[in-house]
């Protein structure tokens, strides 16, 4: 018979072992169940299959993945999502590269335009007030003015901004450091003579720099033939020359443009003058 403390004992759920009564009266584990048995029946030993998706839960009820790749990096499309991203990052850092050093390209260009066109105003002004004053040291009108395709010496009215003065002499040429720099001195030192190529007492006044070479040209009759072309040298002649022309050039990479800048001295042909010592002006020879 079984006792009345077996049929009345609460069955239990989980991995607990449940006692029931065989027909002979003797006790018995059945293992792991996953339902209430009632007494009397015939038993089975069950087990709780997993839920459904697989994995387990924390204690906090949340579903653990049982995959363990899944833990242990990212899937491919995650992976593809960031490597768009970054593509996208890395072409708008280009962009902005490129449109920054555009932008300090073109400023840098303009600031060198600005050098140029200066400097070519101011030597335009000079040359075409190029003053035929001739030369004391000698009884025939030699004009004190001559260079080669490096220098040009000349006597000219000072620049506007030291404002009306007696005359002054200029040299224009090219400094070994890529400078092309006018000199200035007043014209009644004695000292300074336009046939020497030393510059002591000489004021210089740099109008652009980073240049790589200077060519001046002048335009006028041929000594020898009488034929009027453009030369390389003038120097000890009577007249000025008609055109003067100044080339500048600069490094293959350097934005910079220098026009051919073509000068028409204003007396070129006028008569000779002789330089007045006491006002500094130029008067008929």
């Amino acid at each position: 018979m079984v006792r009345s403390t077996d049929t009345a004992r609460e069955p239990k759920v989980g991995p607990t072992v449940i006692e029931s009564p065989l027909p002979t009266g003797e006790r018995q584990g059945w293992g792991s169940a996953a339902h209430a048995v009632r007494p009397g029946r015939q038993q089975y030993t069950a087990t709780r299959p997993p839920p459904s998706g697989g994995g387990v839960k924390s204690p906090h009820g949340h579903r653990k993945s049982s995959n363990p790749l899944r833990e242990q990096g990212f899937t491919l499309i995650e992976l593809l999502v960031a490597l768009g991203i970054l593509t996208l990052a890395a072409t708008l850092l280009s962009a902005a590269i490129s449109g920054a050093w555009f932008v300090a390209r073109d400023a840098g260009a303009e600031a060198g335009d600005a050098d140029v066109s200066g400097a070519q105003r101011i030597l335009r002004a000079r040359l075409e007030r190029l003053t035929p004053v001739t030369r004391d040291d000698s009884t025939a009108p030699i004009i004190d003015a001559g260079g080669d395709t490096h220098l040009f010496s000349f006597v000219a009215p000072p620049l506007d901004r030291l404002g009306p003065a007696a005359l002054q002499r200029f040299r224009l040429l090219l400094t070994p450091a890529g400078d092309l720099v006018l000199y200035t001195a007043n014209a009644l030192e004695d000292r300074i003579d336009l046939r020497d190529r030393s510059l002591v007492g000489w004021r210089p006044t740099r109008r652009v720099s980073g240049a790589r070479a200077l060519e001046i040209m002048y335009f006028g009759a041929d000594r020898m033939s009488g034929a009027k072309r453009w030369q390389a040298f003038w120097l000890d002649r009577t007249r000025l020359p008609e055109l003067i022309r100044v080339r500048l050039r600069f490094a293959p990479n350097d934005v910079r443009q220098w026009p051919d800048l073509i000068v028409r001295p204003r007396a070129a042909t006028t008569a000779p003058c002789r330089f007045a010592t006491v006002g500094g002006d130029c008067g008929t020879a």
